[in-house]
Formats: C-alpha cells, structure tokens, sequence
C-alpha cells in the first residue's frame, strides 16, 4: 500500500486488452493518474486498482487503449481493505436451534435427486475440483476435510489472490459452509452428505459476508478458477454495490464488462459456471424497478428493465438455478424466467454444514445452485470428455422434466401467485427440471 493508513480510497476495475501489452499499459495509466495497482488479469483484460483522488476515473478513461474503468463502491472505502488477512478466525453466527439434523441420507433433497442411487455408482472422482465462490469454507469441519484440497483454495476478497495460510476460511459468515457441504459432504454415516462427496472441493473467498461479492473479488475469483483447473464453479450470491448492472451507467457498465471478460474466460478454460437465480420471487422477464442499489451505501429506487443484469447469474453460459420446495414446487421467493433459469433444485430447508463442525437448515437459490453444481460435478466425473458448456447441455439434457402446477398457490389464498409458462427451454418456473443424480452417472 502506498497511501498512509486510514486513507480512504475508491476501488475500481480498468479494462483493456486481454494480453500482457495492454494490461501493462493500463497499469502505468492507473500510476500516472494517482491510482496504486492492486493485480492484473491480462487473461482477461483487466486490472484492479484504487485510488484517494475524486478524478481518477474521468483521467484514466481519457487514456488511448483504456476500453472502461468502474468505481466498484459508491462510497470510500479504508486502504487497508487491500491488505492481507491474518489470524483468520469464524466470529459469525453459530447454527441456530431450527430442530434435529435428519439422520445423513435421510433430508428431503436426497431422494429428490436420486442421490442414493448414484452413489451406488460413484460419489464422484479425485479429478474433479468444484470451486465454491462465496464466504469462504471451513476446511476444518468433519464433513468436509476429506474433499478439501487446500493447495486450490485461496482469498480473492480484495481483488488479488491472497494465498496465506487458512485466508479462505470464513470469518463473518457461514454461507459458504453451508453450500460447500450440499455439494461434497462425506458419506461417512454422519451429519449430512453432498451430492459429489468424492470430488474435491476448493475455497475462493470472494467476500466476508453474503451478497457483498465486488468486482474485483469476482474477477480475481473467475481467473483463479480458470488456471488452476477447477471443472465446476458454484456462485450463491449477488454482488455490490449494483444488484442490477446497467450498460448505460458508466461505472456498472465497466463492472459488466469485467466480470463479463473473466467468467468468459473461465468458460474458455472448460469451467461450467452454476449460480442462483435469486430470492425476489419475481419474473426477471418483467423487472422494472431496483430498490436495494446501492447496496454500500444509501438505497434508493430506481428504474431498470432487462438489459439490467445481475452478476454472475445472468451473463452468457452461466447455469441459472431456481429453487424448489418439499412438494417439488418452485419456492415461493424464487425468482423465475423463461431464458435466465437453467434448472430448479431443492433450495427450502436443506440441511448442510456449518462453521465450527455444526449444521442447520437454510433456505434460498444460495442452497439450490450447490444442488446443481454436485450434480454436474456428478456427471463431470463419469464423463471425461464433458467439460464446460458440453458439461452444462449434459446437465440439462438429463433433468427430470416438472410440469407447470394447474395453479401456484403458495398462499393458500385460492388466487396464482405467479404464472408458469412454456419456454424454449421447459418452463419458466423450472427451466429443463429438477437435476437427476442417478442419470448423471449413467
């Protein structure tokens, strides 16, 4: 860090050419205009850096060969954000008393995907690194030290590969437990099991508690993916400032850009990108309106339409997940579409692990997106040749198909709460369906 401890400084994302010339070239841009370079990405064309000085932006954008730069806060934040992180510790929330844990095996999303049955087959394959892009994951919980590969995992929650001991481990928050554990649990007669118990699992701590995810933490997570040969990527969340991204605002349409460059360049690297599709419970063919940006600072409503796009979730080649319910209905906070949900997946009350060896039950797309992510994790390890997008089809093309209800009535009120229609793909409430376990690993 250049400037003096307690400075304040606006991160930003700089994008350029994807190649080694012009992501040098933007970095000397970024020193000449009072900005400190925190990383490079020239895989993708962009560099992350900050910066105290209020024109920094507008100068920088003036440069030859400078495509974007984006603010990726509304608000200032502390220079020793971009420090490393030591004496990582979990001081969040434990598991709450929200009843008994199911006996392993026995929790309703099991037998819903058909897991039992594929694992009469394979719990999966050693080859296969599932990157769980979140919170961070504890290593150290007995469900999951098995699958763990540390050498893989890593923080990315201030834009650079931090690569110190246990940095990918949770401080604040145990979401990313918790979708870690629905993914690659062990079979071992205890607590709960994962869909793909028998792949590994790699950490990329991206932010300390849910739905903060950055820009920079999402490029910077994206590329770390991409070299170091993860074949799944699970996203549970939405990022800040900006939930919705819009093209015609100069910072969100910079932030687009980036993260858009790095997940395509995972894609490139045969990684299957799986994310939630959201808890608003609306149709994202219909939005009209963001109340909640921006998120790190103060609010306010705002028009947007569907041009306006959530990260990672809704960029191209990404598996959109909803999520279902007991009864194999979508979830009432669901959000749905009729191109934007790849499949729907148990996400109301699922059972997983939790920081400090516990467990509890969560509900949301965060919990549906690590069903599909075990499940193409599944058919990755019994298919060698599928990777990527061929991965994604495979995913969807083996989906128990779910009708839409005669009539969505979470209510109770007699009246439909949400209409499901024929899409292209299936519906708009399930996409192609509820992910087949037992056919993955046919």
């Amino acid at each position: 860090m250049t400037e003096a401890p307690g400075t304040l400084v606006l991160p930003y994302v700089v994008v350029t050419g994807d190649d080694l010339v012009h992501t040098w070239w933007a970095e000397l841009a970024v020193r000449a205009n009072g900005g400190t370079v925190v990383s490079s990405y020239p895989q993708a064309g962009v560099v992350v850096a900050y910066s105290p000085r209020d024109g920094f932006a507008p100068a920088v954008r003036k440069v030859p060969g400078i495509t974007a730069v984006g603010a990726t806060r509304t608000a200032k934040i502390p220079v020793e954000w971009f420090a490393p992180r030591k004496d990582v510790r979990y001081t969040g929330p434990g598991s709450p008393s929200s009843g008994q844990v199911p006996p392993e095996g026995t929790a309703w999303d099991v037998p819903a995907l058909g897991v039992d049955e594929a694992h009469e087959v394979t719990t999966g394959s050693k080859r296969v690194t599932v990157g769980v892009l979140d919170t961070g994951v504890d290593d150290t919980h007995p469900d999951l030290a098995a699958a763990f590969d540390r050498r893989d995992s890593v923080s990315c929650l201030s834009g650079w590969a931090d690569r110190g001991a246990g940095a990918w481990r949770p401080t604040l928050d145990g979401h990313g437990t918790h979708v870690a554990g629905t993914i690659a649990a062990a079979r071992d007669g205890k607590g709960v099991v994962g869909i793909a118990p028998g792949v590994k699992l790699a950490a990329v701590k991206l932010a300390e508690l849910d739905d903060t995810e950055t820009a920079e933490s999402m490029v910077c997570g994206f590329v770390w993916a991409a070299d170091h040969g993860f074949s799944v990527t699970n996203n549970s969340y939405r990022a800040i400032p900006w939930r919705y991204h819009c093209s015609n605002q100069v910072d969100q349409a910079a932030i687009k850009l980036a993260v858009g460059r790095a997940v395509a360049y995972a894609q490139r690297r045969n990684v299957l990108v799986v994310a939630s599709a959201g808890n608003a419970g609306i149709d994202l063919d219909q939005r009209s309106s963001d109340a909640e940006s921006p998120a790190d600072s103060t609010p306010a409503p705002r028009p947007i339409d569907t041009s306006c796009i959530r990260l990672p979730h809704e960029l191209p080649g990404v598996i959109g997940t909803g999520a279902v319910d007991e009864k194999l209905l979508k979830a009432s906070f669901s959000n749905y579409s009729a191109s934007r949900v790849t499949v729907g997946a148990p996400g109301a009350r699922v059972w997983s692990t939790w920081p400090g060896g516990l467990y509890r039950s969560a509900s949301g797309t965060s919990m549906s997106s690590p069903h599909a992510a075990g499940v193409a994790a599944l058919i990755a390890s019994t298919h060698r040749y599928l990777r990527g997008d061929r991965l994604g089809r495979a995913l969807t093309a083996q989906a128990t198909p779910l009708p839409c209800p005669d009539l969505y009535d979470p209510n109770g009120d007699g009246k439909p709460d949400a209409t499901c229609t024929p899409s292209p793909t299936g519906n708009t409430f399930y996409g192609a369906g509820l992910p087949n376990a037992a056919a993955a690993v046919r």
